[in-house]
């Protein structure tokens, strides 16, 4: 599983390191070498392995409703928005203008292991969404961890 918090820089070039970690998140014989990006929720990028992507699309997506225009909108947002994008030989992926634009990614980025996915956030966007340490007990509370 993806785990952890990680910082590196977006470089000249609109690429990003993804820490080795994360690349080996399965061990050393499942080196992560493509992910598939796209627009995420609360303006950061989510980064899938292809098997991942595949099963989050045939899990969520696909049993959205398509009567419905938020279930329309939802898919539009995410499938249109997906990439496949190949690890350079340094672990760097390149990410799309559009998705750097919508993430709002500009030097300092934030990466974070999410079990199925890894989200890529511009620093800023990210400390915006951090919880304070009151509403961390609060749902610790809620959660009866």
């Amino acid at each position: 599983m993806f785990m952890g918090e990680y910082n590196p820089t977006l470089d000249e070039k609109g690429r990003v390191a993804i820490p080795v970690k994360l690349r080996k998140a399965f061990g050393e014989d499942a080196v992560v070498n493509r992910l598939v990006l796209t627009y995420g929720f609360d303006r950061c990028i989510m980064a899938f392995r292809e098997a991942d992507w595949a099963r989050f699309v045939k899990e969520k997506l696909v049993p959205l409703p398509q009567s419905n225009p938020t279930s329309r909108n939802w898919m539009r947002h995410l499938m249109g928005g997906a990439r496949e994008q190949d690890l350079d030989r340094q672990g760097r992926i390149l990410i799309p203008a559009s998705h750097l634009d919508y993430a709002q990614i500009r030097n300092e980025v934030t990466i974070l292991g999410l079990n199925d996915r890894i989200e890529i956030w511009a620093t800023e966007t990210y400390n915006q969404f951090r919880p304070d340490q009151d509403s961390l007990n609060a749902l610790a509370g809620d959660l009866g961890i």
